[in-house]
């Protein structure tokens, strides 16, 4: 992780943000659902665009043999903060995400969600990955 941390600062140290966020994404075990592990740093500008660098293993649903893992995945997109008692008793982030990986289609993370399993990563050929992801740091 800290080998990502000083690869982000480098690539995006020329930009101007506000924020910078770490964020963890850890499977919930529910079979018959697709999977997706991720980590990774983004920064917010003052519009709430974002740019960061992650990685993302998915693994389809009740197939071990299907994992795979995509290592500096950089990701560019939007955040939405809703406040607590918006739409759920606690506050929490929608981050939306394209990749420079073409299998990744999109990623909608909602990150310090309460319900588990409802980050979201489509692939190219259409499956749908869930997740749970929280913020690790935030560093302002």
């Amino acid at each position: 992780m800290k080998s990502l941390l000083s690869l982000f600062l480098i690539v995006f140290s020329v930009g101007s943000f506000a924020n910078t966020i770490s964020f963890q994404c850890k499977s919930v075990d529910n079979p018959g659902f697709h999977k997706f592990d991720a980590h990774g740093v983004i920064s917010i500008d003052d519009l709430n665009n974002v740019e960061g660098i992650a990685i993302v293993s998915t693994q389809k649903a009740d197939a071990i043999e299907s994992l795979q893992t995509f290592e500096d995945v950089k990701v560019k997109g939007y955040i939405r903060h809703f406040r607590a008692g918006e739409v759920t008793r606690e506050a929490f982030d929608q981050v939306v995400l394209s990749t420079n990986t073409p299998y990744l289609k999109t990623l909608n993370l909602l990150i310090d969600f309460e319900d588990k399993s409802s980050s979201r990563i489509i692939s190219i050929d259409n499956f749908s990955y869930r997740s749970n992801c929280k913020t690790i740091q935030n560093y302002n």
